[in-house]
């Protein structure tokens, strides 16, 4: 073919001519579609090939790289298995010893009370506050209880008697859990006696509390441990290897191949994000096996719910570490970077430990708004109160907003990288 250039108006427009038309004989250029409906499907479909064709590229890296493969499919399992049996808020095998300064038979009866509940473990006896001091500091004891000269006497005759409860106080909360054990013990304990003496009416009083917990009324920390821990590791794990497949591509170069291709910056984000959300739902089937089976710990509600919450949930967080990738220039920074700013908010504002409503300031309002604190809400709703997901709206609306906003600022935050 050959090129005419023909007037039009001021300017000047070539157009093309086939061989008849350089003959003499004039043939109309063949219509050109212009439907913009059309053209906007086509975009549409070239932008998902891109997303599509990223998403490959990231399946194949995955696939030739062992270590990150397995700790995307067994990281979180081993992990739940380490932190499901290591982490327990349950006081058990608290050793004690008794001081005993009245040695009466009343006195004995009162430490043997202690000696069989199946909380505490009996130690040697102790002889004196030296002694008791240096024990204690050892971490031998526990707990140590000092029984006062003239016990059973005083006991006797109806006269007041204090008891000493030496409690190691370096852990709070299993100090107040220690001393209400002592408590729960001291009480029965004069119950039995009123009832040895015949006094019914101490014995059995005309108003009394009687608790009754529900959800979990064996009250095993593990039953409330393990759903709490699943939302820690999907956390954790999804963003770090997101993070870690930007990050790589930057030490090695290849991320050019991106800067040089019209793809879009979320379509480069989402084809990264694509297989490690497979993959952290896997995982998360895994660790939903290995909770029931392993842990015997009941799944009461619904699993819907908690599948659609955990895909909203790792979405979100494989967004969170394609985010902090724009920050980091290597592997060892992204995979630290990603562990400090994962870990320490879900421990320490998403309630896993103390409830969201009881943190002030800035705590709570990070609290209020970090994607743990929702997903922690579903996980144990599921397991623990039998909820479905009319009674999870909330949470999952949270979740799903977060995911948005997350994509666009991971996506300008790699354009501030591009410069």
């Amino acid at each position: 073919q050959e090129q005419v250039a023909l007037p039009e108006g001021d300017s000047v427009r070539y157009q093309p001519l086939s061989v008849s038309q350089s003959t003499g004989h004039y043939q109309q250029p063949p219509p050109v579609d212009r439907e913009p409906r059309q053209q906007q499907g086509s975009a549409m479909v070239t932008k998902l090939r891109r997303v599509i064709s990223f998403a490959y590229r990231e399946s194949l890296e995955l696939l030739r790289d062992p270590v990150r493969l397995a700790l995307a499919l067994v990281g979180n399992v081993i992990l739940l298995l380490v932190m499901g049996y290591g982490i327990s808020l349950d006081v058990e095998d608290i050793t004690f010893a008794v001081l005993d300064r009245d040695q009466t038979g009343l006195s004995r009866d009162y430490a043997n009370n202690l000696a069989g509940s199946p909380y505490f473990i009996e130690r040697s006896a102790i002889s004196d506050y030296q002694q008791l001091d240096l024990r204690m500091r050892s971490g031998e004891l526990s707990l140590v209880i000092e029984i006062p000269p003239g016990f059973g006497r005083n006991l006797q005759r109806g006269r007041p008697v204090e008891i000493g409860a030496w409690i190691d106080g370096s852990m709070p909360t299993r100090g107040e859990t220690l001393l209400g054990y002592v408590q729960g013990m001291h009480g029965g304990w004069l119950q039995e006696q009123a009832r040895r003496a015949g006094l019914s009416v101490l014995a059995q009083p005309q108003l009394s509390i009687e608790p009754r917990f529900r959800y979990n009324p064996d009250v095993r920390s593990i039953v409330a441990m393990v759903p709490a821990v699943i939302p820690l590791l999907l956390m954790m794990v999804p963003a770090m290897l997101a993070a870690l497949s930007v990050v790589r591509e930057k030490e090695l170069g290849s991320i050019i191949n991106f800067y040089v291709t019209p793809a879009g910056r979320l379509e480069f984000l989402v084809g990264k994000q694509i297989p490690y959300v497979v993959l952290s739902m896997v995982s998360f089937l895994l660790l939903v096996l290995f909770a029931t089976v392993v842990f015997v710990v009941p799944l009461k509600g619904s699993f819907a719910a908690l599948a659609v919450g955990a895909l909203l949930y790792v979405t979100v967080a494989t967004a969170f570490g394609l985010l902090v990738s724009a920050f980091m220039r290597s592997q060892i920074a992204a995979i630290f970077g990603t562990a400090v700013l994962t870990l320490l908010p879900a421990v320490s504002y998403s309630g896993l430990i103390d409830p969201v409503t009881s943190l002030q300031g800035v705590g709570r309002v990070i609290g209020e708004v970090y994607p743990t604190t929702h997903f922690l809400t579903i996980a144990r709703g599921t397991f623990s109160k039998a909820l479905g997901m009319a009674d999870l709206t909330g949470p999952l609306a949270m979740l799903a907003l977060t995911i948005p906003v997350l994509l666009l600022m991971a996506a300008l935050a790699l354009r501030k990288q591009e410069r």
